[in-house]
C-alpha cells in the first residue's frame, strides 16, 4: 500500500481524525509540518494542498487526482487566498490532500459533511515575524 493509501486508510478509520488534524477553531485542517512516521527532516512543512472531489466509491488515481479548481481566488495582505466551496452533492466525496517539503507523498484526510476549505499561500517574507520560507495553510469547516 502506498503511503497515499496508508494515509487515507487511517483517515477513514479515523485514527487521522479532523480533531488531530486541526486547530480548535477548525473542523479539518492540513498538519503544518508533516507526520512523524514519514521520517522527513523537521522542517518537512506543508509545500502543497488541494480540495479533490469524486464519485462516492470510485478509487482516486493517484497518477491524475480530480483536483477541484478552487470557487474564488484573492489576495489580501500579501497572502493568496483560494477557496473552495463544497456542496452536499449526493454520490460524491470530497478529500484535502496535503504535501510536505522532501516528499512526493500526500496525506489525503476526507472532507466529507464540511461546507468550505480556504488555502492560505504567503510567499516568502510576506508574514511578520515569519521565516523565510513560503507558508501556507488549509483548513476547512
Amino acid at each position: 500500500m502506498t503511503r497515499t493509501g496508508i494515509a487515507f486508510a487511517l483517515a477513514i478509520a479515523g485514527i487521522a481524525t479532523p480533531v488531530q488534524a486541526s486547530s480548535p477553531q477548525h473542523q479539518l485542517a492540513c498538519p503544518s509540518i508533516a507526520p512523524g512516521s514519514w521520517n522527513l527532516h523537521a522542517d518537512a512543512r506543508l509545500v502543497r494542498a488541494a480540495v479533490l472531489g469524486a464519485r462516492t466509491g470510485v478509487a482516486i488515481s493517484d497518477s491524475a487526482p480530480p483536483y477541484l479548481v478552487p470557487d474564488s481566488t484573492y489576495r489580501r495582505g500579501g497572502a493568496w487566498h483560494n477557496v473552495w466551496l463544497l456542496d452536499d452533492e449526493p454520490g460524491w466525496a470530497y478529500f484535502v490532500e496535503c504535501q510536505y517539503l522532501g516528499s512526493q507523498d500526500v496525506l489525503r484526510l476526507r472532507a466529507d459533511g464540511l461546507k468550505q476549505c480556504e488555502q492560505v499561500f504567503r510567499p516568502n517574507g510576506t508574514k511578520p515575524g515569519g521565516s523565510d520560507a513560503t507558508l501556507q495553510t488549509m483548513q476547512c469547516d
